[in-house]
């Protein structure tokens, strides 16, 4: 498991790294080994943040204090829990007064609700001066969390990052020098890659299926397959040969059989 330990006074960053690294050596020969990584500004955190299974943050004396930082992760797309390490900060309260200032929203799953939540269940808190027993609390929620976790799929555009599950997914297909990516709810992405480097980053996911060496698509999107066509929901139709068909006719059997 991956940490990162975020917090600008060096005492109890050093701290912090220690009481982890005594956690990782009881824990070797059962949840396995955690790599810490120690940083001691918002700006180094901030460049890899998807690597992390958890964040252990206080950040009291510079212009972005442990709540923006953990916003500002949120933001990037981090999934990952948040532990606000509290000393001279009250992040419960600070907490207490977002949750409440995010506006009720009647739409389904709208922004607004989806911060809410994360507000809510992203962020947890850890008292200063640390005690063993409840750091060991937080790692066993971090570990839970990861293993239960869905991956995400990282689509690197030269303006944007999106960081997506499986089925958000819709298709895929060449253009020039990129690949383009259609997603649900509207979103498009060209990522700079070949298809073949595309689909062997998504080699892990069972969705994916080439019908051509231009185009890729999520079998899950499939509304109907034809003898030369498949009808993708959205309205977008492909050619493919007989035998691609008959390729995907028995990719989409499985896939019904198992959703």
């Amino acid at each position: 498991m991956h940490i990162a330990v975020c917090d600008d006074n060096i005492a109890d960053r050093k701290q912090m790294e220690r009481l982890l690294e005594r956690a990782s050596d009881r824990r070797i020969h059962t949840t396995g080994v955690f790599y810490i990584d120690s940083y001691g500004n918002v700006d180094a955190v901030m460049r890899s943040p998807m690597l992390y299974d958890a964040f252990f943050i206080d950040m009291t004396s510079g212009p972005v204090n442990g709540f923006q930082l953990a916003r500002k992760l949120i933001d990037a797309g981090a999934t990952a829990p948040i532990i606000l390490c509290i000393s001279t900060i009250n992040y419960r309260a600070i907490i207490e007064a977002a949750i409440a200032e995010v506006p009720e929203d009647s739409v389904e799953l709208s922004n607004h609700d989806i911060l809410r939540k994360q507000l809510q269940s992203q962020i947890l808190f850890l008292n200063k001066p640390i005690k063993v027993a409840e750091l060991e609390e937080m790692l066993d929620h971090a570990i839970a969390h990861k293993a239960a976790a869905i991956p995400t799929i990282e689509l690197r555009g030269e303006q944007e990052t999106y960081y997506v599950y499986e089925d958000e997914i819709m298709f895929a297909r060449k253009n020039s020098q990129y690949v383009h990516v259609t997603l649900t709810e509207n979103r498009e992405l060209d990522i700079l890659s070949t298809m073949q480097n595309f689909y062997s980053q998504l080699s892990g996911f069972k969705h994916f299926v080439p019908i051509s060496e231009q185009v890729l698509i999520n079998i899950s999107f499939i509304e109907k397959i034809s003898f030369f066509k498949l009808h993708m929901k959205g309205g977008q139709t492909f050619t493919a040969s007989p035998f691609e068909i008959s390729l995907i006719k028995g990719a989409y059997k499985k896939y019904k059989a198992e959703s």
